[in-house]
């Protein structure tokens, strides 16, 4: 909840900024600016889902999604063997292919994924396409993808460290065949703090996994994820209860104000505890 408030807070600052520079801030609202750029981000992942992704009808992938899946599939499915012939690691390389060999049986789970993503994802897309709502986008999205990777990863947290160095060092020839430079791709590699961001990741994946109180962890913090899309239903229909940001609206575009107007930390820490006060 943190993380997505902390997103939220940025996303709202960000709206205040673009509109500080061309109107006054005096008839602003922030929940239709919120609405207009997500509803705005919305419609290009439909249009771009619908031209790109699916067939006509929404049944299947459109033939070259298709294709492109079936040249993946061996990559990321190869046969099991100690080799590693070039036909079978151009996309993801040797190196990587040695780091999951190492994780015994969850070597085997990219593929379980890789699988479920390809079998599930027309019926999944056509869902997204046609929701109406945030909620029902959200329960999609956690469904469809957050479920499966995080139960992959509670079942299989190496799984973490061996993708980070499928990055760090990447040998396969997916750059060579395509011809495009691999500069930018090592600029960035070589400027992630890798330990770091190993360590978010095992550490969410030690909160996130496993049994509390008897319930299953995965399946609750997926209910927190899609009550999040109930959340901006609730507050785009002006709504205000208990699952709505309309009580916080004064404060939070008070915060976002003095984030645009370039505050000294005091004032952004008084700002940040009225947001919170305002959720309880």
């Amino acid at each position: 909840l943190r993380m997505k408030l902390i997103v939220l807070l940025s996303f709202l600052t960000l709206c205040v900024a673009q509109h500080h520079d061309h109107d006054s801030q005096d008839d602003m609202d922030i929940f239709d600016m919120l609405e207009e750029k997500m509803d705005a981000g919305i419609d290009w992942m439909v249009e771009m889902v619908k031209e790109h992704f699916l067939s006509e009808d929404g049944t299947s992938f459109k033939p070259e999604i298709t294709g492109m899946l079936v040249v993946a599939e061996p990559q990321i499915c190869p046969v099991e063997s100690n080799d590693c012939p070039p036909e079978e690691s151009w996309l993801l390389g040797c190196n990587c292919r040695k780091q999951f060999r190492a994780l015994g049986e969850c070597k085997k789970m990219p593929c379980q994924v890789f699988r479920h993503l390809r079998d599930n994802g027309p019926d999944a897309l056509n869902r997204f396409v046609n929701s109406e709502s945030y909620e029902e986008r959200f329960n999609i999205v956690t469904e469809y993808i957050v479920n499966p990777i995080s139960r992959a990863l509670c079942e299989c947290p190496g799984m973490i460290g061996a993708s980070i160095n499928c990055v760090r060092r990447y040998d396969g020839a997916l750059f060579e065949m395509t011809g495009m430079d691999r500069t930018g791709f090592d600029n960035v590699v070589s400027a992630i703090d890798w330990k770091s961001l190993k360590a978010i990741f095992l550490n969410y994946i030690k909160a996130g996994c496993g049994e509390k109180n008897g319930k299953d962890c995965v399946t609750e913090l997926s209910k927190m994820y899609a009550l999040f899309g109930t959340v901006m239903d609730n507050t785009f229909n002006g709504e205000d209860v208990c699952l709505s940001m309309i009580r916080m609206e004064d404060q939070l575009m008070k915060f976002a104000k003095v984030v645009v107007d370039r505050p000294d930390a005091t004032d952004l820490q008084d700002h940040g505890q009225q947001v919170r006060g305002r959720l309880c």
